[in-house]
């Protein structure tokens, strides 16, 4: 946070168009989320007004105020002066000032951001339970990995002719990811030059998914099952994969070879197409030789093209007992979840329009969206559950009160407005976080530099289950939300 500027005013009083974010700084604060990137990156600019690091809270700040661009700071985070008071600012930096800060990063200060980044997922996660829990249980976690390009300017650092999604001829960076889908977390993300293909970087992200993740020794790394699509699917990272001791749940890369692996399928069956059309899949029984044992399990369609002939698919996988189906929704899964990711964040986060000429500069904008995500992501999760929490404490009440006139006591009741607001909290993803549970306008007081009360409009839609997911979330850090009068 920054250095609290408290003067003869002690109490302060306004509207904002953002008054549930400003109820948000006093959790921040508390977790030292902000804090540690004031500790642990060091950017070489002389300090007038704003701390470097200041600046780039401020960029955090207006992708959460849902800035497309960072001189829309100057239109929609800067004039709020009520919210910046919220986060221990008197004011913010130009849009100016915030580029050239961002401008002046170096490769170190990427290291530095990328291990506060590392440090606060160890601390805030999901993912880390499910992965003990796989361990205890002996069960799997599933993790994918993606790559998807970012069209710039072929000016720019970076930029290099590779392939884009339906473009041709025009240039660009990659930005790859790990994530978990269960909890759509982002674990790791990097950008690379245009002309990198996945299988370039799947040792790299590897390697930074596994110090995140502690996955230090085999043993952890085989409760761990790696969702990829075929472009990650080369030998050499199938096998380097397996020697690790990962669960795989791949696509081949070779299309020749899927279709001569595909001849030695003996039957075929016909497996639910999820709307995709006619598709068949059966076992190959003449699988291709990897360093450890798997099956191989062949899809194959209709050709569009011709009116005759299949296009056909293999899937590499280490699970030896479950049916072909099975294993066919669980890939299936995954066409759902990082490009889903990507595009929130590109609808909510803007992050396809935040573009930097210098390439270290968009690493540092690359990775401050990846904090914005992930603390929607921690926020939900935290509201989920605060209220599952405060449910259970008032259906232990009502047991208590039930057992004290009665013989036997009741089933518990469960409170139906907590189940719907968890519910609503649920459905909303990054675009509606920012959009919606963000922008509630309303009045903050603010004592002494910390937020104490929020007085939210009423008229907003679900306003009353909304309310009651801050009010029970933000209690625990002194934080009254009441709506306003109608």
């Amino acid at each position: 946070m920054a250095n609290r500027r408290t003067g003869k005013k002690r109490k302060q009083t306004g509207q904002t168009p953002h008054a549930s974010l400003a109820g948000f700084a006093p959790l921040i604060e508390s977790k030292g989320i902000f804090n540690k990137i004031h500790q642990q990156v060091e950017i070489g600019q002389k300090q007038l007004i704003y701390r470097p690091t200041d600046k780039l809270i401020f960029v955090v700040l207006g992708l959460l105020v849902g800035c497309e661009h960072i001189d829309e700071i100057n239109h929609k985070l800067r004039p709020d002066k009520v919210l910046l008071s919220a986060f221990g600012y008197s004011s913010c930096a130009n849009q100016s000032v915030i580029q050239d800060t961002l401008d002046s990063c170096t490769q170190e200060n990427v290291v530095e951001l990328k291990g506060v980044l590392r440090s606060l997922y160890i601390e805030h996660n999901q993912s880390q339970t499910l992965v003990t829990e796989a361990i205890e249980q002996s069960s799997t976690i599933i993790i994918d990995m993606d790559l998807t390009g970012r069209p710039v300017s072929p000016k720019a650092q970076g930029a290099k002719k590779g392939y884009f999604s339906k473009k041709r001829g025009i240039y660009g960076r990659q930005l790859a990811r790990v994530l978990v889908p269960d909890t759509q977390e982002i674990i790791a993300e990097e950008l690379y030059p245009g002309n990198r293909l996945s299988c370039q970087v799947f040792g790299e992200m590897l390697t930074e998914m596994e110090q995140v993740l502690s996955l230090s020794t085999k043993d952890k790394r085989q409760q761990v099952c790696l969702r990829l699509d075929g472009g990650f699917g080369t030998d050499k990272n199938i096998n380097h994969a397996l020697w690790k001791g990962y669960q795989l749940l791949a696509k081949m890369f070779s299309g020749n070879r899927a279709r001569v692996l595909a001849k030695s399928v003996e039957q075929w069956v016909d497996v639910d197409a999820t709307g995709e059309g006619f598709r068949q899949a059966g076992w190959v029984t003449k699988p291709h030789r990897y360093g450890r044992k798997t099956r191989q399990l062949a899809v194959r369609k209709p050709n569009p093209k011709k009116k005759s002939g299949f296009n056909s698919v293999v899937l590499v996988v280490t699970d030896m007992t479950s049916d072909m189906a099975t294993l066919l929704r669980s890939y299936d899964a995954r066409s759902g979840v990082p490009e889903s990711t990507f595009c929130q964040d590109n609808q909510g986060l803007a992050q396809r329009k935040l573009r930097k000429h210098c390439f270290v500069a968009q690493q540092m904008l690359v990775l401050l969206s990846q904090l914005a995500h992930n603390l929607c992501q921690w926020f939900k999760q935290w509201m989920v559950d605060a209220l599952e929490t405060k449910d259970n404490m008032e259906q232990d009440a009502k047991l208590m009160t039930a057992s004290h006139w009665a013989e036997t006591e009741p089933n518990p009741i469960f409170n139906e407005a907590i189940r719907l607001t968890i519910s609503s909290i649920q459905q909303r993803g990054i675009r509606r976080w920012v959009r919606q549970l963000f922008a509630f306008d309303g009045i903050v007081v603010i004592k002494k530099g910390v937020v104490t009360s929020l007085t939210l409009n009423a008229n907003y839609p679900l306003i009353n289950r909304f309310v009651l997911a801050f009010a029970t979330l933000l209690e625990p850090v002194g934080v009254r939300v009441r709506l306003a009068k109608t």
